[in-house]
Formats: structure tokens, C-alpha cells, sequence
């Protein structure tokens, strides 16, 4: 428990100090597109601070309530924000790196945006993943092969999330409407839609496995 709260704190910390770093380098000639590097981040760090709260409550109460159960919808609600960043890669098209020639190009504010973009994936990707660690720890499953499952699951809402929030431009708190939300989904299932949420749930997957062997390894 104390070492998932210091890790939160790390990631909130490091995430204030990006955006610091964002908004200098702004204001030294960067072009970067910090309004929404800024709010997709917040939502990143949003199941982080659901689930180190469920925790803390399941440390101190010992079992699953309802106020463990609310924070693990609103963690599973926002858990796609924090993968959906990857998607974001695709702004860098528009950024220049190669010449016509082929040889790459010195434009540093293309290789600023590079890096700064490609950091903010990885800063967002790490919060959806270490939040899922911590959701999974305080599971009441006792078999591991229902955590298997489980993750299985997540990966899978995670990927379809990601989907309707890059394609439909749909948000977490459109499920306040749900009976709009319903029909729009209803409406945009196809081919694309299916294959597209696989990848990003087999991705998710992966980096999750890959992840929770590195935290079991440090334990």
C-alpha cells in the first residue's frame, strides 16, 4: 500500500513537472500542442487517483464496499484516457523530419514535439497500467486464472474505449446519457471498429503483462 501511494506520487509529481517543462519550452518557440497534451494527461492521472484511493479504503476496511466499488467503475470509466494518448501519435505527421531526398531533417521544434509527444504517451500509458496493478491487488478473485480474465476483460473495454473516444469523439462522462450513448454505439459497429479495439486491447495486454513482471520482479 505505502509503496503504490509513493508511486502515485511520483507519477503526479513527474506529470506536474512535464507540464512545467511543456510550458517553458513554449515559450522559448516550440510549437506544442499543450491545451490538449495538458487535459488528455489530466484524464490519464484520474485512474490513478481512483484506484490508490480504493486501496487505501480496502487497507483500512479489510473488504469490498460501495465506495470501493464506485471508484473502480469511475477507474474502469477513465482507464481508456490513459491509453487513448497513444493514439495521439498520429500528430506528428504533420511535424517535419524527412526531406525530399530522404536524409532527415534539423528542424528542432519537429524533434522537440517528437519527444516531448512520445513522453507524454509514455507518461499517460505508465498511469493506465500502474492503476490497473493497483485495482488488481485488492481483486477478491482467489484463482489467478480469474484475474487472467479479468485483465483479459479491462484490455478489451479499455480497447473499445479507446475507439469511441479517437472515432466517435465521445468522452467518460457521456455515460450520463446513456440511452443517446447506446444508440450512437449501436450505430458504429463494424469491421474497423472491431479489429481496431482488438489491437489496442492486445497492446494494452501485453504492456500490462510485460509491466506486472517488472513490478513482481522489484517486489
Amino acid at each position: 500500500m505505502h509503496k503504490n501511494l509513493r508511486l502515485s506520487c511520483v507519477l503526479i509529481l513527474v506529470t506536474l513537472l512535464y507540464s512545467g517543462c511543456g510550458l517553458l519550452l513554449n515559450t522559448m518557440g516550440a510549437s506544442l500542442f499543450l491545451s490538449w497534451l495538458f487535459w488528455n494527461l489530466f484524464l490519464a492521472i484520474l485512474p490513478v487517483l481512483f484506484a490508490i484511493i480504493a486501496q487505501f479504503i480496502h487497507h483500512k476496511t479489510k473488504k469490498w464496499n460501495i465506495f470501493i466499488l464506485l471508484l473502480s467503475m469511475l477507474w474502469l470509466l477513465f482507464l481508456p484516457n490513459a491509453c487513448y494518448m497513444v493514439t495521439d501519435l498520429i500528430y506528428l505527421d504533420s511535424s517535419l523530419f524527412i526531406g525530399t531526398d530522404g536524409t532527415y531533417l534539423p528542424v528542432l521544434s519537429s524533434w522537440i514535439q517528437l519527444f516531448y509527444i512520445v513522453s507524454s504517451v509514455f507518461l499517460a500509458l505508465t498511469c493506465g497500467l500502474f492503476s490497473t496493478h493497483v485495482i488488481q491487488q485488492i481483486l477478491p478473485f482467489k484463482k489467478k486464472a480469474l484475474h487472467n480474465l479479468w485483465i483479459i476483460i479491462i484490455s478489451l473495454l479499455n480497447g473499445y474505449g479507446v475507439y469511441i473516444g479517437r472515432f466517435l469523439r465521445l468522452n467518460s462522462w457521456d455515460i450520463l446519457h446513456p440511452v443517446s450513448l447506446i444508440l450512437k454505439l449501436s450505430r458504429n459497429i463494424d469491421r474497423f471498429t472491431i479489429i481496431f479495439s482488438l489491437m489496442i486491447a492486445l497492446f494494452y495486454l501485453v504492456a500490462y503483462w510485460i509491466f506486472n513482471c517488472m513490478i513482481k520482479n522489484n517486489d
